[in-house]
Formats: C-alpha cells, structure tokens, sequence
C-alpha cells in the first residue's frame, strides 16, 4: 500500500512546482543554444575564406600574452587591396610644341640673336637675346620674358619656342620668315645655302692679304671702294688667352654675353645692313679687341652677316672657331679686325 501513496505524494508535489517558469527558463536556454550554434556556424564560413587568402601560412597571427584575443596584422591586411588601388593622378602636361601648335607669336618681341646648342632643344647653354619694350637681355630655357607673360620652352636655331598660357607659340630670328620647316640642324642651315656665294675663304687670312670684301648687297658702295684699315691682334697672345677664356665661360653661361658685348640688328627702309655693335657691362674685351662703338658689323670669316642663312651657319659653327676676321663699317669705313681664339 506504500506505492500508492508515494505516488500520491509526488503528485501533490508536482503540482507545486511552478511550471510556467520553468517553461520560461528552458525556453530561454533554447534560444541561447541556438544563437550559439548559428555564431560558430557563421565563424566556420568566415574562416575558410580567410585561410585561402594571400596571407602567407608562414606569417600567423600574432596573439597576446595577456589574452586569447588574437591580434590582426594591419600591413596584411592593408596588402590585400580589398577596396582597390588607388591610380596615382598624373598631372597634366602640355603637347610638345610643334609647328602645327605653335603658330607665330603676335607679341611685341624681337629675337635678335640666338646661341643654341643644336644637339639639343632644352640645353642650359642656349640662350635667346629678345628686345622687349625697347630692353634687350638674355634668357634661356623656362626664362618668363620681361613684361610679358610668356616665357622660353625652346631654343632652335632659327627661332624661340615661347610657352604662353596653355598653348605655344613661335619667335622668329629677325629677319627669317616664319615657316613649318624647323631645322634641325646646322647642315639644314647649310642645305638652303648657295655655297658657290659664299667665299668662307681660310681659317688664317695671310697677313699680306686684303680684306675679303662682304656680299654688298645692302651696303654702301662707297665705303668698299676703299681699302679696309687692318687690325691684326693675332699676335696679342694676352689678348687671345682672355678671349679663349672668355669664349670658354661663354658656352658655359651664355647669359654673360651682354657683360661683354651688345648687338643689334641695323635696318634701313627694312633692308638688314648690319649689327650695330657697343660694349656691354665690362668694356674691358670690347675695346681691347680694338672694337668700338656702334660699330656696324657686316662680315665674319666671310659670311655675309646680311644675309641671315650665312648668319645662321655662322652661329652653328661659333664653337670650332679658332680666329675671327671681322669686317665692320666704321663712320663710312670698312675696318677688318683678326682676332685668335
């Protein structure tokens, strides 16, 4: 008879027991056991990724002793690109000027000379002399132009290629009609040259010779009917070391060209005759060279100075020089001057 009243009793005491909390307890448990069971499944997913990715098996992550927190590597992370590379921005630049874009300049400027190193269009030695609002002065490459905005992108050698604004545009030597054909060199030059016209006569004249007369095309009749007074300074070797020395610095800086000589272009009724010739911030060389002011220089080792093709052959060949014979009219007068370099 004990069995049925020990169950009786457990009866009794079942129903005390309050099962809508307990309900509540074990439903709760459920939930979180679930949310458990998602979390390491969403973990498995994340991981197998991660281990296929480019970080190397023989670089681990490193963890903390404090903790079982592992600590991520930023510069792997930062190594896989994962938004991307960003393309470095390229600034922009100008197209190389061409004659196509670089029309003649309409600016208020002259070039009245041009040292340029044909071997290259950029060169540190070439150096334009530009006559701006009535100064003239020397500027080389990437120079801004005195009272203008324009400033020199390239030194050929019949022109300047000035950079204005966005765009380029061309100065030409005076005298040299503008054209799409830029030489490229001094035997271009020399291709548009009748070399029969021109007697470039010795290197070292006889000292018991005359003076070569130049192309008088533009001259005075008169002044050539006469013989040329005749300074010979070969034999001054003071002098011929000051000017080798001189012509040294001058291909290293062109620019001190104006310390030692000025020279423009002496027009009538638009015909070129000349270059008009002064001393320049140190008349020293000038006047030991036996020049003088306003001397008007028509004719170096036989090249027509009047004629800007010969002129130009001339500055091509400026370096190999190793004398100078120059005639110039002086007061109405033809003066030759020899010089050693």
């Amino acid at each position: 008879m004990e069995s049925p009243r020990l169950l009786e009793q457990f009866s009794q005491l079942a129903q005390k027991i309050p099962q809508n909390k307990i309900a509540k307890i074990i439903t709760v448990l459920l939930v979180l056991y679930s949310a458990y069971l998602a979390a390491l499944t969403i973990w498995k997913f994340i991981d197998e990724p991660a281990s296929s990715g480019r970080i190397s098996a023989a670089q681990p992550l490193t963890t903390s002793s404090s903790s079982n927190t592992s600590s991520i590597n930023i510069s792997q992370l930062v190594s896989l690109n994962l938004f991307g590379k960003e393309e470095a921005k390229k600034a922009p630049t100008k197209p190389k000027p061409t004659t196509s874009v670089a029309p003649k300049t309409r600016l208020n400027l002259t070039l009245t000379g041009i040292v340029a190193d044909s071997s290259s269009e950029v060169s540190e030695t070439s150096v334009a002399i530009i006559e701006s609002s009535g100064s003239q002065d020397t500027y080389g490459i990437g120079q801004k132009i005195e009272g203008t905005s324009a400033s020199v992108s390239q030194i050929l050698l019949d022109r300047v290629i000035l950079s204005v604004g966005v765009g380029y545009e061309t100065l030409m030597l005076e005298g040299i009609e503008y054209s799409t054909s830029i030489p490229g060199s001094a035997s271009e030059l020399n291709d548009n040259i009748d070399v029969d016209a021109v007697d470039v006569g010795p290197t070292r004249p006889p000292r018991n010779t005359k003076a070569r007369k130049p192309n008088n095309k533009f001259g005075k009749p008169a002044a050539y009917d006469r013989e040329p007074e005749r300074i010979d300074n070969r034999d001054d070797t003071e002098l011929a070391d000051s000017l080798r020395e001189q012509r040294e610095q001058l291909f290293e800086d062109p620019k001190q060209l104006m310390d030692i000589i000025k020279i423009t272009p002496h027009r009538e009724k638009g015909e070129l005759l000349g270059y008009k010739l002064s001393p320049g911030n140190d008349p020293t060389l000038f006047n030991q060279a036996g020049l003088k002011q306003n001397d008007l220089a028509v004719n170096i080792n036989g090249y027509d100075l009047t004629d800007m093709q010969q002129a130009l052959s001339l500055m091509s060949e400026l370096k190999e020089l190793t004398e100078a014979d120059i005639t110039v009219l002086r007061d109405d007068s033809p003066v030759q001057i020899i010089l050693a370099l």
